[in-house]
């Protein structure tokens, strides 16, 4: 495994590197939430994650359970642990708020060149000993229906490092728009004979900090062995001249 990816400079001296981005697929960010607002930010968490257990049904189509996710040796007590939470600003003025934040869109609307619109958002919670998410491309298994035209950010609201299940990359895996083929018998995961382990490096970012990537980057992230959660709000944005074409992500 390569060398594991260092923080980012800080915010004040941020500068988006749009050559790199494109060269490697990804990039790095600072927080540019004060600890206050991360607080805020993790006390939504907690509320939204509260206000699907009081309904589930309600939120059905919103909601993944880790349950679903784990094997047999790692499912117990974990039956009524919420996973994913999906889509938020329907319900979430805080994370709505969040999504048009200067310092999330700002270094997107860099690297495309050109205004954006709201994709796809969602929590996803990784609380301990939570699923991994195994080897994927975005695009290959998730948005094939919609555009490639595609930049996520992945804002930590925790620490992240190995223990917790913190995102894995490897640089460079979206040259040319490679499809890696998926493990037989599955429609999301990728193949993990096809990954050169040799080339991934594991982004251990402090709480706030985030990385821009790429929807045919290869990235993973494990479960979370250890004793501290790790949220991430993620959001994802397609050019403006494209329109809102995913609007249909909202529950009815």
């Amino acid at each position: 495994m390569s060398t594991s990816i260092q923080s980012p400079t800080p915010s004040q001296d941020f500068e988006v590197d749009v050559d790199r981005y494109w060269r490697e697929g990804y990039l790095l960010a600072p927080a540019v939430v004060t600890p206050e607002h991360l607080v805020r930010l993790r006390a939504e968490s907690d509320r939204l994650i509260e206000l699907c257990m009081a309904d589930p049904q309600g939120h059905a189509n919103r909601l993944t359970w880790e349950a679903d996710y784990l094997d047999e040796a790692h499912k117990a007590g974990m039956d009524k642990v919420i996973r994913k939470i999906e889509p938020l600003i329907d319900i979430s003025l805080v994370f709505t708020e969040l999504a048009s934040h200067p310092g999330v869109v700002d270094p997107i609307r860099a690297i495309f060149g050109e205004d954006l619109e709201l994709f796809e958002d969602k929590l996803n919670l990784k609380l301990p000993g939570g699923s991994s998410y195994p080897w994927h491309q975005d695009w290959n298994c998730c948005w094939r229906a919609h555009t490639d035209e595609l930049i996520t950010c992945f804002i930590y609201l925790d620490d992240a490092d190995m223990s917790n299940g913190c995102l894995q990359v490897v640089p460079g895996s979206h040259l040319n728009k490679q499809i890696y083929p998926f493990k037989p018998g599955n429609r999301f995961e990728v193949d993990p004979a096809c990954i050169d382990t040799s080339k991934v490096v594991p982004a251990l970012l402090r709480a706030g900090e985030m990385i821009f990537f790429d929807p045919y980057l290869l990235h993973y992230s494990d479960l979370n062995h250890g004793s501290m959660p790790r949220r991430a709000i993620i959001y994802t944005y397609n050019p403006a001249r494209l329109g809102k074409i995913n609007e249909n992500r909202f529950p009815h």
